[in-house]
């Protein structure tokens, strides 16, 4: 039992009261009458000189006092231990991964996770407060260090689970940080655990208790591991494969619909415990993506058992080299692309050229640049996109910056350079490598439109003899090409995607799985797509030159959330060692309580309401 105001103890004194009033001896007047033989016994007490008189058996005086003795153990506050809050704050934490979709029985481990929750703040007492959070991608406060129970309820309430994952560090170090903030905060955490054991505790929050409960037992799911499909011989080639996670063997059936949900194959399989097992379907009937299914008995998680798979068919981006002096080291380089098909002009290009993934100009500027991405070398010319300052000889070693994708493996320390020019300050550039204070070698964007600029005409230094020339070629070529010709995987809900864009669209929209459909307003060669919680086939239309075409990519859960087998969850602090849910639990679950205030004042109105009554039959 608590008590959680004992100051109001001092309202006790009202006992002795009603007590000294029922002790008290009433005192009389003299008053002369006829005869005193029907006042007999009234003349004993006239008789008695003490003042006080004895305690007689009373139902008022013992309601009275059952209603004193009510109020003011209402006034102090008493309380029952119960899995509340921990101390005066608590970080609640919920995950809300794909795996907290699994099926415990008749509910989800999400619902099973907010059913404890939610007990837990009906279970607060009144000076306590929660903050509460949910643990998915990027970890999300829904509510902070509130003690309203309808609000923290509501926000419970319309929490829910997604198809992504969660991080585990960057929602714990949230969690530690706020209960940082104040002394003696805990915080709970409910979930399916974690793979591996989460270390580093702020030494600013060592003194915080953390309690993991654990939801959920079910440890048997089916999942559907790779599903790729390529175009065949005659018709298009499939490849399944099955993924056992459970500790019993499994038997079910997988079938392929095409993109409109028509049958195209099916095939019964049967994989071993903790194993996988591939299927391979050839000759399905030519379509832009295909639909897999597969029904196991007994599939803790269901969300995991559709895949959906683009057909993936190389083929060349087209490249425009604008070079009207001709440069024999840019053609040859340029050759060495597999999946890239060169066009040589001597011209600037018109709107009569059409789009272009990618414009390489030799010395030579445009105007205004075409749609694609843009390889400028040896600019010379001030236009209104280009801060050219002019030209400048050089006396200064070249140096490179580091940890850049563009300069992968390329040496500039035998690389010499006569003259380049200086560019003024270009918004969305940054400067790669540099001799001095001129920059030889920019990256970025312009116009929303990769860019790389080389400062330098190649003739003017012996770049192109150079080992680093066809490699910082190829660095350049792979992150200006939009890759349209390559698949987009392993997209996951949730997360940012960039999607190539073709060059020179008039318009676009993005399609999702649910049929609804939103405009695209990117413009340039890419698009930074942040995945919504949809898993499925989703389809971007682009109408290029009046003609409308579509390109597809598939959603899905992350292969981690299709192992289900809850883990226990611990934290390493450097002060107090190692907690785990378990050591955690029994300090945690005592630190809640429930007031039994409002109860007590509630009797203690119904006790004088029945001493009313009893006063009124003059008991």
């Amino acid at each position: 039992m608590q008590w959680m105001a004992l100051g109001n103890l001092g309202f006790l004194a009202i006992i002795p009261v009603i007590l000294a009033l029922y002790l008290l001896k009433r005192k009389y007047e003299d008053q002369e009458v006829s005869s005193t033989l029907l006042w007999q016994k009234t003349l004993q007490n006239w008789e008695v000189t003490r003042p006080w008189q004895k305690l007689r058996r009373s139902l008022l005086l013992f309601l009275q006092l059952l209603a004193a003795l009510l109020l003011v153990l209402a006034l102090i506050r008493p309380a029952i231990p119960a899995e509340g809050a921990v101390n005066d704050h608590t970080v609640l934490v919920i995950d809300v991964s794909a795996s907290m979709l699994t099926r415990e029985g008749d509910a989800t481990r999400i619902e099973l996770a907010k059913a404890g929750a939610r007990k837990l703040i009906e279970n607060m007492g009144a000076k306590q407060t929660v903050t509460l959070m949910a643990a998915g991608r990027e970890p999300q406060v829904l509510l902070s260090k509130s003690s309203d129970k309808s609000a923290l309820l509501s926000k419970l309430d319309s929490l829910t689970a997604t198809l992504g994952t969660s991080d585990l560090r960057a929602a714990l170090s949230l969690s530690q940080a706020i209960a940082a903030t104040e002394a003696g905060s805990g915080i709970i955490w409910y979930g399916d655990g974690g793979a591996e054991r989460i270390a580093g505790m702020d030494a600013g929050t060592a003194g915080s208790s953390f309690r993991f409960v654990q939801v959920g037992r079910t440890d048997e799911n089916s999942a559907i591991g790779a599903f790729v499909t390529q175009p065949g011989e005659q018709g298009t080639d499939g490849l399944l494969r099955i993924d056992n996670y459970g500790n019993k063997a499994k038997t079910g059936k997988a079938t392929i619909y095409d993109g409109e949900g028509k049958l195209v194959e099916t095939s019964d399989f049967s994989v071993e415990s903790n194993d996988s097992r591939s299927l391979q379907f050839h000759s399905l009937p030519p379509g832009p993506a295909y639909r897999a299914v597969i029904n196991v008995d007994g599939d803790g998680l269901t969300q995991d058992n559709e895949a959906w798979s683009v057909p993936f068919a190389a083929q060349k981006a087209r490249a425009v080299l604008v070079s009207p002096e001709g440069n024999r080291f840019l053609s040859q380089v340029l050759k060495t692309g597999a999946l890239l098909s060169v066009e040589t002009m001597d011209k600037q290009p018109t709107k009569a050229d059409g789009a272009a993934d990618l414009w390489i100009f030799d010395r030579v500027v445009p105007d205004v640049l075409p749609p694609g991405n843009v390889m400028l070398i040896g600019p010379q010319r001030k236009t209104a996109w280009l801060p050219v300052i002019g030209e400048r000889e050089l006396t200064y070693e070249v140096q490179a910056a580091t940890d850049e994708s563009l300069l992968k493996y390329v040496d500039w320390k035998d690389v010499h350079v006569a003259q380049a020019t200086a560019l003024g300050e270009m918004p969305g550039m940054h400067s790669l490598v540099k001799s001095g204070e001129i920059d030889l070698v920019r990256s970025g964007t312009i116009n929303n439109q990769r860019a790389v600029i080389v400062s330098f005409d190649l003739h003017d230094s012996d770049f192109p003899l150079r080992p680093a020339f066809p490699i910082f070629m190829q660095n350049a070529l792979s992150w200006l090409l939009p890759k349209q010709s390559s698949p987009i995987t392993g997209v996951q809900p949730g997360e940012a995607v960039t999607i190539p864009l073709t060059p020179g669209a008039s318009s676009r929209t993005l399609v999702l799985p649910d049929g609804s459909a939103e405009k695209v307003a990117a413009v340039g060669s890419s698009w930074l797509l942040q995945v919504p919680h949809q898993a499925g086939l989703y389809r971007l239309e682009e109408e290029v030159g009046g003609a409308k075409q579509a390109r597809y990519f598939s959603v899905r859960p992350a292969l981690a959330e299709s192992d289900i087998t809850p883990r226990t969850m611990s934290v390493a602090s450097a002060s107090s060692g190692e907690q785990k849910g378990e050591a955690a639990q029994s300090a945690a679950t005592t630190a809640g309580s429930r007031e039994l205030a409002t109860w007590l004042a509630a009797l203690a109105l119904l006790v004088v309401f029945a001493e009313w009554r009893v006063y009124q039959r003059g008991y």
